[in-house]
C-alpha cells in the first residue's frame, strides 16, 4: 500500500508534502581569493619581484585563513590564461563571495575574466600595500610591487561603468583594521547564507494592535528568503500532553540546581519545563530554523504558564532563535546576530533613559540564554513579572546583561521597504534590579535623549534585539548586500 503524503497541518507522520523533511543545517560558506600581478612586469624585474608579491601573497592568504577555513585560493593569477582557469576553479568549488587582491597594476580585462565566471557572488576589493607609509629609499621596482591601487581604481572605475556592486578597503599586508573589514563581509555573507531558506514557526499572531511589528509574509520572503509556518495551536498541545513526569522532574531538578529561586514553587518550574520540551519537540518535528509566539493570551492560556523559559531553553540548547508577540522582523535580526557571534541575542522593548551614564535602560521578554549574564550565579529564577490568563507564578529569568561591546538592532518596514537599525553600543555595569525580567544598561555615544529622539522620529519599533559584541560593520554590510537601507545610530 502506497504512503499517502499529507500537509503539516493534518499528518500524524513525520513526513510532509509541504516542509522539507531535511532540516536546514548551517553551511559554512566558501570565500575565493583572487590574487593577480602583471606578466608584463616580472621581466623587468627577473630575480625578483614576482618571488616578493608572490611573498606578499602568502601573507595575506595566512591572515584571511585565520578568518575562514574554507578559501578558495586561485595562486598567481597574472595572464589571460592564469585567470580562465582561476574562474573555473571558483565556479567549480561554488564560491559564495569573491575577495580581489592586486599585488601590483593588473589590466582590468584579465582580472574581469576570472571574476566574470562567478557574476552572481558579492565581490570585495583589498586594495593593498607592503607597508603602512612611503619608503623614501625604495627604488621603482618597489613602487611596482606597491601598483596595486592602480589596478584597483581601474577596476572599481570599470565596475561603476557596467553597474556592478562592490565593497572595498585599503590597507597594508599587515593593517588589522583592513582583515576586520574583510571578516565583516565575510560575517555577513554566512548571516545572509544561514537565514536564507530557514524555517520560521509561527504560533499565534503578532499581539493585537501593535502595527510597528506587522510584516508582510510576502516581502518576508523577499527581502530574507525566508519560510513562513504558521503552526496551529494544537500542534503544540499535542506534544504539550505527551510530555511524561519523569522527563519533566529531570530537567526540573537541572534548572534548580543551577540557579538560585525567588517566589516560585517547584509546580511553576515543572509547568514551564513541561512547555519547554513541547517546544523543542515540535521545532524538531516541523525542521524549524526560528520560532515566534504569541505568549499573552495564547499560549499562557493553554498551558497555564509562560512560554519565555521554554524559548530560553530552546535557544540555549539548540542553534534556534526565539521572540514573541508575533515580532518576525526582531527575529531575523536575531537569526543574523547569532551567525556573526555566535550567541543569541536578548529581545527587548525601549525602556527608560538615564542621563548619569548617558545609557538607555532595555527591558526584556524573558527570552535569553544564560551565558548574556555574567555567570549562572547572576541569574534568579523568578516568576513571569505579568500575567495574561494563568494560575501560578509561571517562570522567568531575572538577570541584566554583563558588560561589554553590543550591538542593538532591529528591521524597520517602511513604505519603500526594509530598513535595518544597527546601533553599536556598550553594555555597562549595573545592578540587577528585582524586575523579574531581563534588562540591560545599555550606553550610547550621542547624548542620551537626543539618541532616543533620533530613534523615535526614525519609526523604529517598539522592540530592539541586543547582542553581545560588536557587529555592526557586518550587519551593515548584510544590509547593503541586501539593498536594504540602514540607520545607523552611536
Amino acid at each position: 500500500m502506497t504512503h499517502e503524503i499529507k500537509s503539516f497541518e493534518e499528518s500524524a507522520d513525520e513526513i510532509f508534502g509541504d516542509i522539507l523533511t531535511e532540516k536546514k543545517v548551517k553551511r559554512q560558506i566558501k570565500v575565493g581569493v583572487l590574487t593577480c600581478g602583471y606578466f608584463e612586469y616580472w621581466r623587468m624585474y627577473p630575480q625578483t619581484l614576482k618571488a616578493n608579491v608572490e611573498q606578499d601573497f602568502q601573507v595575506i592568504t595566512g591572515r584571511l585563513s585565520k578568518i575562514s577555513d574554507q578559501l578558495v585560493c586561485s595562486g598567481m593569477v597574472d595572464t589571460l590564461d592564469s585567470a580562465d582557469a582561476a574562474g573555473k576553479l571558483f565556479r567549480s568549488e561554488g564560491i559564495d563571495a569573491l575577495i580581489v587582491i592586486e599585488g601590483t597594476y593588473v589590466p582590468d580585462f584579465i582580472s574581469l575574466h576570472a571574476i566574470n565566471y562567478v557574476k552572481h557572488v558579492p565581490v570585495f576589493f583589498f586594495s593593498t600595500q607592503t607597508e603602512e607609509y612611503v619608503d623614501p629609499k625604495s627604488k621603482y621596482e618597489h613602487s611596482l610591487r606597491n601598483s596595486g591601487l592602480i589596478g584597483i581604481a581601474q577596476l572599481t572605475g570599470t565596475f561603476r561603468k557596467m553597474e556592478k556592486p562592490y565593497r572595498v578597503v585599503v590597507g597594508s599586508i599587515q593593517d588589522e583594521r583592513a582583515y576586520q573589514r574583510i571578516q565583516a563581509f565575510i560575517q555577513s555573507v554566512q548571516a545572509i547564507e544561514d537565514v536564507r531558506e530557514s524555517n520560521i514557526g509561527v504560533i499565534g499572531h503578532v499581539f493585537r494592535g501593535m502595527y510597528d511589528l506587522e510584516l508582510s509574509k510576502t516581502f518576508l520572503k523577499s527581502a530574507f528568503d525566508v519560510n513562513i509556518i504558521n503552526i496551529q495551536s494544537s500542534h503544540l498541545m499535542d506534544e504539550w500532553q505527551a510530555v511524561t513526569a519523569a522527563e519533566i522532574a529531570k530537567e526540573t531538578e537541572v534548572l534548580l540546581a543551577r540557579f538560585k529561586t525567588r517566589g516560585v514553587s517547584r509546580d511553576d518550574v515543572d509547568r514551564a519545563v513541561r512547555l519547554s520540551i513541547a517546544l523543542a519537540r515540535l521545532a524538531e518535528k516541523f525542521r524549524l530554523n526560528a520560532l515566534c509566539f504569541l505568549d499573552q493570551h495564547f499560549i499562557q492560556r493553554q498551558t497555564q504558564t509562560s512560554a519565555r523559559i521554554g524559548a530560553s531553553l530552546l535557544m540555549e540548547k539548540t542553534d534556534l532563535v526565539a521572540t514573541c508577540e508575533g515580532d518576525l522582523g526582531g527575529l531575523v535580526m536575531m537569526m543574523m546576530m547569532r551567525s556573526i557571534s555566535g550567541t543569541a541575542g536578548l529581545m527587548g522593548e525601549w525602556g527608560e533613559y538615564d542621563t548619569k551614564s548617558n545609557s538607555c535602560f532595555v527591558i526584556g521578554h524573558g527570552i535569553g540564554t544564560p551565558d548574556l549574564a555574567a555567570s549562572d550565579q547572576a541569574i534568579t529564577l523568578t516568576p513571569t513579572p505579568e500575567e495574561w490568563g494563568f494560575t501560578g507564578a509561571g517562570l522567568n529569568y531575572e538577570y541584566i546583561l554583563k558588560p561589554g561591546r553590543a550591538t542593538l538592532g532591529h528591521f524597520i518596514e517602511t513604505t519603500h521597504g526594509y530598513k535595518m537599525l544597527v546601533s553599536p553600543v556598550e553594555s555597562i555595569a549595573y545592578p540587577t534590579l528585582e524586575y523579574n525580567e531581563l534588562h540591560a544598561m545599555l550606553q550610547v555615544k550621542k547624548p542620551v535623549k537626543e539618541y532616543l529622539e533620533e530613534i523615535l522620529m526614525s519609526g523604529v519599533t517598539h522592540h530592539c534585539i541586543v547582542g553581545l559584541s560588536d557587529m555592526s560593520q557586518a550587519l551593515v554590510s548584510a544590509a547593503d548586500l541586501l539593498k536594504i537601507q540602514t540607520l545607523y545610530l552611536e
